[in-house]
């Protein structure tokens, strides 16, 4: 048995619709369409799939790089500083 998801009423796996407030239960088509919205959003096919079909490629790259950027952890940021100056060390040396 699941429980409604507006109010919290348990409710049998058969009912369609809440008997304590009323509310339709989403149906399987609904959330395959809210689980494909969501990879089309956060997958990196979907976000390079936004940028193809900006007007302004530029100002839609740069939008998703703002949002990659925020969603790393400090620890990750570090660690991706010190490749980069290590990477950066090593062209330095050999020219």
């Amino acid at each position: 048995m699941n429980n409604c998801p507006s109010c919290g009423y348990e409710r049998n796996k058969t009912d369609l619709r809440c008997p304590e407030c009323g509310v339709f239960y989403p149906t399987i088509a609904e959330l395959i369409a809210e689980e494909e919205a969501y990879e089309a959003a956060h997958s990196l096919r979907g976000r390079w799939q936004k940028i193809f079909e900006s007007a302004d490629k530029k100002h839609a790259l740069l939008t998703e790089l703002k949002h990659i950027v925020a969603d790393l952890s400090t620890k990750v940021r570090f660690t991706l500083f010190v490749i980069f100056v290590f990477v950066f060390a090593l062209i330095i040396t050999v020219l």
